[in-house]
């Protein structure tokens, strides 16, 4: 009779252990334990030994089946914000202004998860057999859509100091009318893990979300991508990381106006530009006709500054806009919104035509043409073939089309030639290299007045 409270004892503590959530290995060392203590133990003896044996191979058995969890005393501060909206189409994004790169670059991790409200359709990189993973074979979720939406559609760290650990909240909502299963592989990394959520083994409900957490401990202030694969019972699909490292920032202006300036005419304006960002500047510097700039590349390094020389010459009178682009080596376009009018100015000639009285052969004649600058600019004047920059290039092109033809004509003789001489191929590079010669002259040409009777002076 002695036996029997001890043997009940026993049956109570496996049934309670077996009741709890640890897990197959710690329930098995539960029950054994206590059917062991059940058998063998004596009237009143002492089990507080193995209790405490019992809760210590449970607990080490619960840590090795528990999911990574964040440290200790780490308080997230990111809130993802409700209600994104869903954008199907690529848009294209709108030009980026210094300004506003700079306020990008300004913003802080969870800043900008904050100011984030779109989000895009992932891309999927393979379908899988919805019946190997579940009894529900149909969806209502179009194929081109993934069954969970994640948001944010890129994972982005930035303003990040080593060593430090950061977190960005991944949002992985249902998209189908009935409960689906999705979990998250994050490939090895020294800088990011993943933390999965308590319940990441049961399905989402329809329409809710199932938020894991993506960490990252930088190294040193440099960029870093990853990216993490979900995968749902009918899809894998990406989800890119990227940690965006120290940037070199020009603060050149977001526009330029060069208001009116007369036709022909080279206006300048110079930039003294300074480098605010937390790392030296390589850049490339791009923009198109009437304006030029000048440096268009170099580095810049931390709190230095230099000077930029912004030309603008038209052709033609009207209103011009470009844009001034910046490229930097780490990726990013900046645009600078340039902006001039043109306008004629008072510079005439005393007459408009010219009539030569009769000469005789071999005998010249001469007449005089007076230009009037009363506008208060210095006036660069040249006598030119054509009246305009058009039908110059116009004339060039033809020359060098024509060039071109005649090139190729020799080029093919001299091949037929070479079939019985092979000593000619020689004569192919230099034939080439004659041309391409030819066709830079043509370019170089500024094109001045030229003509067998008549001649201007000065030119």
């Amino acid at each position: 009779m002695t036996k029997g409270p001890a043997a009940t004892q026993g049956s109570a503590t496996a049934e309670t252990v077996a009741a709890g959530p640890e897990g197959p290995v710690a329930k098995q060392a539960a029950i054994t334990l206590a059917s062991r203590a059940g058998a063998g133990a004596a009237p009143g003896a002492d089990w507080s030994a193995p209790s405490r044996l019992t809760k210590m191979l449970t607990d080490r058995a619960q840590k090795s089946l528990d999911p990574l969890k964040l440290p200790e005393g780490f308080q997230s501060k990111v809130v993802a914000p409700r209600n994104a909206k869903l954008v199907r189409e690529e848009k294209k994004d709108a030009p980026l202004t210094p300004s506003a790169f700079l306020k990008e670059m300004s913003l802080t991790t969870e800043q900008r998860l904050a100011n984030t409200h779109e989000m895009r359709l992932p891309r999927i990189v393979q379908l899988l057999d919805m019946s190997e993973t579940s009894h529900q074979k149909f969806s209502s979720v179009d194929l081109d859509r993934t069954l969970f939406q994640p948001f944010p559609s890129e994972v982005i760290f930035q303003n990040y100091a080593p060593c430090e650990l950061y977190e960005v909240p991944l949002i992985l909502r249902n998209n189908d009318k009935i409960p689906r299963l999705v979990k998250v592989v994050l490939e090895s990394s020294p800088y990011f893990r993943v933390i999965s959520p308590n319940d990441v083994c049961n399905k989402v409900a329809p329409g809710m979300p199932s938020t894991f957490r993506i960490l990252f401990t930088p190294e040193e202030n440099k960029d870093y991508f990853h990216e993490v694969t979900c995968i749902t019972e009918r899809e894998k699909f990406i989800v890119p990381i990227r940690a965006i490292g120290a940037r070199g920032i020009l603060d050149f202006p977001d526009q330029l106006n060069f208001s009116m300036c007369p036709v022909k005419y080279n206006t300048q304006k110079t930039l003294l530009v300074r480098n605010i960002g937390n790392r030296e500047a390589r850049y490339q510097i791009t923009t198109q006709r009437p304006f030029s700039v000048k440096p268009s590349i170099g580095t810049l390094g931390v709190n230095e500054t230099t000077q930029f020389t912004i030309d603008f010459y038209p052709e033609k009178s009207g209103n011009h806009c470009e844009d001034l682009a910046v490229h930097y080596d780490t990726g990013e376009d900046i645009h600078v919104s340039l902006y001039g009018g043109a306008t004629d100015v008072n510079v005439r000639l005393d007459k408009n035509s010219l009539t030569i009285e009769k000469t005789y052969i071999t005998l010249a004649n001469k007449r005089s043409v007076v230009i009037h600058n009363r506008s208060d600019i210095i006036a660069h004047f040249q006598w030119k073939v054509f009246a305009t920059q058009e039908k110059e290039e116009e004339k060039k092109q033809k020359m060098c089309q024509t060039l071109k033809a005649e090139q190729n004509g020799m080029l093919d003789q001299l091949l037929m030639e070479c079939h019985m001489n092979p000593a000619l191929r020689e004569h192919l590079s230099i034939v080439t290299r004659t041309f391409e010669n030819r066709r830079a002259t043509v370019h170089e040409d500024v094109m001045l007045f030229s003509n067998k009777v008549f001649s201007i002076e000065p030119l």
